[in-house]
C-alpha cells in the first residue's frame, strides 16, 4: 500500500537577482556614468557616437565636466542632472543617458532638459562681453543631441530600437533647425537573449547593455572595436578595491530592492484575488435574490411589493428583469 502523500504549503519562489559575475551591469545609472563619462573613456563614448551620429564627422570629443553636470531649474531646489555630457570642438553638446525604468512622459522629459544645453550657451555668450556676436549671430548656438538608451519600450509591440527625432514642417518633412535632435534606443525591443554578427549596431548594443551583468565574456559577433572597449571597460576587476566593494553594495541593494517590490506586487495580486472573490460572492447573491424576486412575480403571482419585502430588494433593481 502506498504512504499517503504529504501536502506541503506552497512556498513563495522570490527572484534571486543577478549573480555578481565578470562585468559591471550599467543599466545602472551610477555604474553607466562611471564607466562611460570616466576620463580616459573618451574614446569610448566617441566610437558610440560616431556609430549613432554616422552623418556627422566626429573627429574629438571631451567632457564637459570632470563631475556630472547639473542644473537646476526648479523653485524646490532639487537638482536636475545629466550623466555624460561631451562637447565636440564646434561646440556641438552630447548628452547621453540610461534610464533604466519607464518613466511618465518621457519624451516630453527628454524635450525639457534638451532646453538646458542651449540655454547655457546663450548665458555663456551673453557674459562674454569681448567675445560678444553681432546681433545677426545671436542664437548660433551649435547643435545638441540627446542619446537615451531606454530599458523599456515607448512602442509597445515594436521590435524597431531606434528612433530618431528632430524638428520637421510637417506637410513637406523639410528641417526647422539642425540645433536639437533625439535619438532614442528602446533596448526592450530586442526580443531575444542572442546577439549576431549581421545584427545593426542598435541592436548589438542593446544586447550587450541589458546582458552585460550577466555575461561571462564577449560574444563573437560583438567583435567590432567599440565593444571591444565596452567589455574591457566594464570588467570588475579594472575596478580599484573600493569601487569593487562599493558595486556589490549596490548591486545587494539593488536585488533587496527588487524583492521589495515583488513581494509588493505579490501581496497586491492576493489582495486583488481575495477582493475580486468577496466581489463575486456578492455580486453572485445579488444575482440570486434578483432571480427570486423575477420568479416570484412571473410564475408564483407574488406582487412586486411582496417580492421586493421578501428578498429585501427594491423594485427597480428587478422589475427590469421582468418580460
Amino acid at each position: 500500500m502506498l504512504p499517503p502523500l504529504k501536502l506541503e504549503e506552497p512556498r513563495i519562489a522570490y527572484p534571486s537577482g543577478p549573480a555578481i559575475g565578470r562585468y559591471v551591469d550599467i543599466l545602472y545609472d551610477q555604474w553607466f556614468k562611471k564607466i562611460l563619462g570616466a576620463e580616459g573613456n573618451e574614446g569610448l563614448i566617441l566610437d558610440i557616437l560616431r556609430e549613432l551620429i554616422p552623418e556627422r564627422t566626429i573627429d574629438s570629443v571631451s567632457y564637459t565636466k570632470k563631475k556630472r553636470r547639473k542644473v537646476n531649474p526648479f523653485i524646490d531646489g532639487h537638482d536636475a542632472y545629466f550623466d555624460i555630457e561631451c562637447t565636440e570642438k564646434d561646440g556641438t553638446r552630447f548628452v547621453v543617458e540610461m534610464q533604466k525604468t519607464e518613466q511618465v512622459n518621457f519624451p516630453e522629459r527628454a524635450l525639457f532638459y534638451a532646453t538646458f544645453p542651449i540655454q547655457e550657451q546663450v548665458e555663456a555668450e551673453i557674459k562674454d562681453k569681448k567675445n560678444r556676436r553681432s546681433h545677426d549671430r545671436q542664437f548660433d548656438y551649435a547643435p545638441v543631441y540627446i542619446i537615451s538608451f531606454l530599458n523599456f519600450t515607448l512602442h509597445e509591440g515594436s521590435d524597431r530600437i531606434l528612433y530618431r527625432y528632430s524638428l520637421i514642417e510637417n506637410s513637406s518633412g523639410a528641417l526647422m533647425t539642425d540645433r536639437i535632435n533625439f535619438i532614442f534606443l528602446e533596448m526592450t525591443n530586442l526580443k531575444r537573449d542572442s546577439v549576431l554578427p549581421e545584427d545593426s549596431f542598435a541592436e548589438k548594443i542593446s544586447f550587450a547593455f541589458t546582458h552585460m551583468g550577466s555575461l561571462r565574456e564577449r560574444p563573437a559577433a560583438l567583435m567590432e572595436q567599440v565593444f571591444r572597449k565596452l567589455f574591457t571597460a566594464c570588467e570588475i576587476k579594472q575596478l580599484s578595491e573600493e569601487e569593487q566593494y562599493q558595486y556589490k553594495t549596490d548591486m545587494t541593494t539593488k536585488m533587496d530592492w527588487e524583492n521589495i517590490l515583488y513581494t509588493a506586487e505579490l501581496r497586491g495580486t492576493e489582495r486583488g484575488m481575495k477582493k475580486g472573490i468577496e466581489k463575486g460572492i456578492e455580486k453572485g447573491a445579488r444575482e440570486a435574490l434578483v432571480a427570486t424576486a423575477r420568479r416570484m412575480v412571473q410564475q408564483l403571482g407574488y406582487t412586486t411589493e411582496q417580492a421586493a419585502e421578501a428578498t429585501g430588494l427594491q423594485p427597480e433593481q428587478f422589475l427590469n428583469q421582468i418580460t
